[in-house]
């Protein structure tokens, strides 16, 4: 008898085996965050898929179809920036309700159109279908990267660092702020909410690092630092530390944190859909960064950890080491507490 997956990852792996050698015009396939196709020419195409379905990814109690049309697109266009590449064409999959007003789903295209415009991208097609169990959306995001210059989970080195685009935990913090209706200041509220309703891929990010080469891995923020520095440390077979003094932490989420009596460091390493990039660099390179950044117009990236020998990710504390890989989220681990996208 066949044995039961333990998880997403092993299921992954096991569909991949199943699945068999891809042909030679693939030159990256399945586990990092689009397929590389090389169809000739200088570039790579990128491709790839999400699935956003209600009640798993999305409460529309708290959000809005018009927002969800945006972030649907957004969480796709974030693989397309961990490549270090730039967004071409989307094609919507959209299972709706039939006993919901079609009106609905004409907002949710128009937030989804807008999104498109935003980044360069164009909708082309797709399907629709009825769905009775409730609103389940896929897309399919088209885009393209040099090939000398396309991101790579499988590529960081024991001595690089490890380095993310923006604050951490604001998204996680503000599903549970919307979920439990969290009084908090306006201005500590507002960026938590908007991080989570209305995520920013790092697109211009994603290619600034690729371009000027300061990468040597990188991946999106979609499960939590625990899970996803877990997927680049698993397929560059190499371990991480991070140092928990250095996780950059918003004010908002230490309240938010507070509220609910979770540790701010955990909520921020394990709460999904940051949808930031976390990358590695050598650390001859890491001077420049900042001055790169600085001169993109963007923020420069913060230091959390170090890549090392061994195959774990450990938090580091004043008080002890503690083995946090695939400590995020986990999309068949029954965990309501999480994040989940």
């Amino acid at each position: 008898m066949t044995r039961t997956p333990s998880g997403e990852v092993e299921l992954i792996a096991r569909l991949a085996e199943i699945f068999g050698a891809a042909p030679p015009e693939v030159a990256l396939g399945i586990a990092d965050d689009c397929a590389a196709l090389d169809l000739g020419g200088t570039d790579y195409l990128l491709w790839t898929v999400d699935t956003l379905v209600e009640r798993v990814h999305f409460d529309l109690a708290y959000i809005t179809l018009g927002q969800l049309g945006r972030k649907s697109l957004a969480v796709n266009l974030s693989d397309i920036a961990a490549m270090g590449g730039e967004p071409l064409y989307a094609l919507l999959s959209l299972g709706w309700p039939p006993d919901r007003d079609l009106g609905g789903a004409l907002e949710f295209g128009e937030g989804l159109a807008a999104c498109a415009r935003d980044y360069g991208a164009a909708v082309i097609g797709g399907d629709t279908v009825s769905s009775p169990a409730g609103l389940a959306i896929t897309l399919t995001v088209l885009g393209r990267v040099p090939k000398s210059e396309m991101l790579r989970r499988s590529t960081a080195r024991v001595g690089n660092l490890v380095y993310v685009t923006g604050s951490l935990g604001e998204s996680s913090a503000g599903l549970e702020t919307l979920r439990r209706s969290l009084a908090l200041e306006p201005a500590l509220q507002e960026p938590l909410v908007r991080a989570h309703l209305d995520p920013r891929p790092q697109m211009a990010a994603g290619r600034l690092l690729a371009r000027e080469g300061l990468a040597t891995s990188c991946i999106d923020l979609s499960d939590g630092v625990a899970t996803d520095l877990m997927h680049i440390c698993r397929l560059s077979q190499v371990g991480a530390q991070l140092t928990a003094t250095d996780i950059p932490i918003s004010p908002g989420v230490r309240a938010v944190a507070r509220m609910v009596g979770r540790d701010p460091v955990e909520l921020s390493l394990q709460g999904g859909e940051d949808y930031q990039l976390l990358f590695t660099c050598a650390p001859e390179l890491a001077p420049r960064l900042s001055t790169r950044f600085a001169q993109g117009g963007l923020e420069p990236p913060k230091r959390i950890g170090t890549i090392v020998s061994g195959s774990e990710v450990v938090l580091i504390t004043d008080k002890k080491e503690k083995v946090i890989s695939g400590g995020g989220y986990e999309h068949f681990r029954l965990d309501p507490g999480k994040s989940s996208d």
